[in-house]
């Protein structure tokens, strides 16, 4: 300890302040924002590799990006059939999404030139499971659309598909107009309403290694409250080595 020998008042003020400027200017230098929080869904073994989701909360609890990695393995060794891989959402989970289906689509699918090609459809749904499982093509409710309020600008319906509903796609995505698929985004509806959002995304796009982020055309009025993506980020995260596919910006939204 030193000892200073005080010859003034204006001395033994500042001595006296000093250890207050000192612990002031250590909580402003320590300070920190609250981090957000992340959590995961359980592994699913996809081909050679593994994926599972994600949740990332803002400070204040509320849902910031949801989505799902999975590691290069999981574009090899992958069955000879389109199959889907069931993601869990993680414990907790306070978005809309009631799960996610990783599906792998080994020859693509219709239209013919268009998204005929090994792709992933990754199908965020804000129905259950056993709901999902019981759209059938002749269940008439697979054909009643949303009102036009609810309808993304651009979006036109196309096909239905069993277990899943009627498939949305944007007019003005490139590869409506001679270029080839990459990635694209999807609506789903069911009973006339969107029960799902669909980042698709070729194979021959994600072994580009790729970081992208994408706007999602918004619907012009949602039909529940929740929190909706604005965008949407296809990346390779070379650090980790596995592929990060998420719904960005959400934000709360009311009918």
């Amino acid at each position: 300890m030193i000892f200073t020998r005080i010859t003034s008042a204006k001395q033994l003020l500042m001595l006296l302040t000093l250890p207050l400027a000192i612990v002031s200017c250590s909580k402003d230098n320590n300070e920190q924002a609250p981090a957000q929080k992340i959590t995961y869904g359980a592994f699913v073994k996809v081909g050679n590799g593994q994926a599972r989701s994600y949740v990332i909360s803002n400070p204040d609890g509320t849902p910031g990006k949801i989505g799902l990695t999975f590691t290069e393995g999981a574009l090899e060794g992958l069955p000879s059939h389109n199959t889907p891989f069931k993601l869990p959402m993680p414990a907790g989970n306070p978005t809309l999404v009631n799960h996610i289906s990783l599906d792998y689509s080994i020859h693509g699918h219709g239209p013919e030139g268009i998204y005929d090609v090994p792709h992933f459809d990754i199908h965020f749904y804000m129905l259950s499971e056993k709901e999902v499982d019981a759209i059938t093509l002749d269940d008439p409710k697979i054909d009643i659309l949303p009102p036009a309020q609810h309808i993304p600008k651009n979006y036109v319906p196309g096909a239905n598909e069993p277990k899943m509903g009627k498939h949305w796609a944007d007019t003005t995505a490139h590869e409506w107009h001679g270029h080839d698929f990459t990635s694209t985004f999807i609506y789903g509806s069911y009973n006339g309403r969107f029960h799902f959002l669909e980042p698709m995304v070729a194979f021959s796009y994600l072994k580009t290694k790729p970081n992208e982020t994408f706007a999602i055309e918004q619907q012009p009025k949602v039909q529940q409250t929740g929190s909706y993506p604005q965008k949407y980020t296809i990346a390779w995260e070379k650090d980790d080595k596995i592929y990060n596919i998420s719904l960005n910006t959400l934000t709360l939204r009311q009918p």
